[in-house]
Formats: structure tokens, sequence, C-alpha cells
């Protein structure tokens, strides 16, 4: 079984540059939000193997404050992930190496709010129902995904098990 997190980055701070851009830098309830999402993914076992993250400065502050908590493992900072449609992503998920188990994403709208979309059509009604038009900011989703290889990842082999958000 394989897990995908895909994680918003958290909120940010408006004072750092006109409008959202590259270089904006998370606020400190951001920060803050960001720490907890961690202790939130060590509570809940929530480890990946892998880390795809944006090069953008709010996606790789909240992941460093996702690594004050949980373990460090590979991560590929990939700019593609800023700005891309969820099609992207989900050719992100089907070219993942095998090696890997789980992987968590971590990234901007409305991309992330796309891919909890097309992988999660088939989850639980409360689910979807919870993600119909909304994916705030610092907002995680769990799947799992009974497909064999990465590259057979589909809508119908991706459940939602989880989400947390602090809306």
């Amino acid at each position: 079984m394989k897990h995908i997190y895909i994680l918003r980055h958290c909120e940010y701070d408006e004072r750092s540059g006109p409008g959202p851009n590259f270089e904006c830098h998370l606020s400190a309830e951001g920060y803050a939000h960001a720490q907890r999402i961690g202790q939130i993914m060590q509570d809940n076992t929530m480890q990946p193997d892998l880390i795809y993250c944006s090069g953008a400065t709010r996606t790789r502050e909240t992941l460093a404050a996702l690594l004050e908590t949980i373990d460090t493992p590979e991560i590929i900072f990939d700019d593609i992930i800023y700005g891309c449609m969820p099609v992207d992503l989900a050719s992100l998920i089907k070219d993942t190496d095998d090696k890997y188990k789980t992987i968590l994403i971590v990234g901007h709208n409305p991309a992330m709010h796309g891919i909890v979309h097309l992988l999660g059509q088939y989850s639980d009604k409360s689910y979807i129902k919870e993600i119909a038009y909304y994916y705030g900011a610092g907002m995680l989703c769990d799947f799992v995904n009974s497909a064999t290889t990465w590259a057979e990842t589909s809508p119908e082999k991706c459940r939602i098990t989880a989400l947390f958000s602090e809306d």
C-alpha cells in the first residue's frame, strides 16, 4: 500500500511582496501552523520517504517547519510545482520511483486543490464535501493508494483517509 500526502503551503505574509509571488515568506501564524502540521504528521505516523516541494519561498519555509518534527527524507525541489496544473502533479506522482512507498507534495493552489479533487473523487462523500470548494492554506490530505506501482496511480485506486485543516 502506498500513501500520498498533499499539503498546500501555509499562510504567507502579505507584507513580503505584492500579491502571491515566488519570494513571499510565511507569516508568523503560517510558520506556527506548519509546525502544528508537522506534529500532526508525527502523531499520526505520517512519514514520507520522498518529498516533492515547490522552490517558492513559502513552500520551502512550510517544509522547514515540518522537518522540525518529522524525519528528513529525500527531498526534491521542483519549480514546476509552482503554477502547475493538477495533471502535472498526477504525472509527477506516476513518475515516482517505486522504491518510495510514501510521498508528500508541498505546493500551491489551484493545483493542490485540483489534485485532491482528481485523486479523491471516489472517496467517502464526507471528504468530497469538505474539499468541494476550498483547499485552504496549510491543508493536508492523506491518500491511500492501492496501486502496485506509482505508474498505475489513478483516481480509482486512491482514497482520502484523512484531512487536516485549521479552518
